[in-house]
């Protein structure tokens, strides 16, 4: 992806941070490193980096595993004594989060550490939009298949089981993100994403697997190699949409291409 970005969107190298480490050959407090407040981190940087002019476009890449939360595990336990019927509706869903490198291992107070929710993604995202405009895509090389994860059917499937706190994990967001102006609380049962602040390519839908394959160095995602591929094709016009590009991806019996966001009609990379 980093090639693409470089080479055929002639994005500088300058302007492209990148985290990536494996378990081996890294350590903990390394900045370079995918670890959750490492993403965190940068991705908040965007929003006070002088560099980065309201308007231009901001392309955020995640490649790795994925994980399912259900709601009813934290926002029922939390509403037992109550008999409303919307209110048990409302956490009657599901969280998806992004995994980080040093997920379940201990932080320097001894708390082991969460994943990242798509509620913690979703408000930094609508915060930076609010400072550096809407032109903002979200591409996401994972899975999160609700209800499968603890039980993989194959090898080469990007998706873990969910850590053992929900609540844990949103409390890790709420303390980061509280101070945001226009913040809505990840911890409500009535929780709406934003999805004016930017356009999603999702490798799959939520109850569908991600799948990777072994390359020459490690393992690389087939959304990854399909989309660059695509992309590189020459078959998407100067006018072609992101809805235009999800449709030409490759679709599989069980990955199906998802693009999402109020301006998913808009020009790839928001050309004017």
């Amino acid at each position: 992806m980093e090639k693409f970005l470089t080479e055929h969107l002639g994005v500088p190298k300058i302007r492209v941070r990148r985290l990536i480490g494996t378990q081996a050959n890294t350590f903990p407090d390394d900045p370079s490193i995918p670890s959750r407040v490492n993403i965190i981190r940068t991705l908040l940087s965007v929003m006070t980096n002088p560099q980065i002019e309201y308007g231009d476009n901001i392309i955020v890449y995640y490649s790795g595993h994925g994980s399912h939360y259900s709601c009813s595990e934290y926002f029922q336990s939390r509403d037992t004594d109550s008999d409303d019927e919307e209110s048990s509706a409302a956490g009657s869903g599901s969280i998806e989060a992004l995994c980080p490198m040093d997920r379940n291992t201990l932080d320097t107070n001894g708390i082991p550490v969460p994943d990242i929710s798509d509620r913690e993604i979703n408000t930094i995202l609508f915060q930076i939009s609010r400072i550096k405009g809407h032109r903002i895509t979200l591409i996401l090389d994972c899975c999160h298949s609700g209800g499968m994860t603890r039980d993989l059917p194959e090898p080469g499937v990007r998706t873990v089981s969910p850590l053992a706190s929900l609540e844990e994990m949103l409390l890790a967001a709420d303390e980061t993100l509280k101070h945001f102006p226009n913040y809505r609380s990840v911890l409500a049962e009535d929780w709406l994403p934003d999805m004016n602040s930017h356009v999603v390519l999702a490798a799959c839908r939520e109850y569908e697997f991600a799948k990777e394959q072994r390359g020459k160095v490690g393992f690389n995602g087939i959304f990854t190699q399909d989309l660059v591929r695509t992309l590189k094709s020459g078959h998407l016009g100067e006018g072609s949409t992101y809805v235009d590009l999800a449709q030409s991806l490759p679709r599989s019996r069980h990955q199906t291409p998802v693009v999402a966001g109020k301006n998913k009609y808009s020009r790839l990379w928001f050309q004017d």
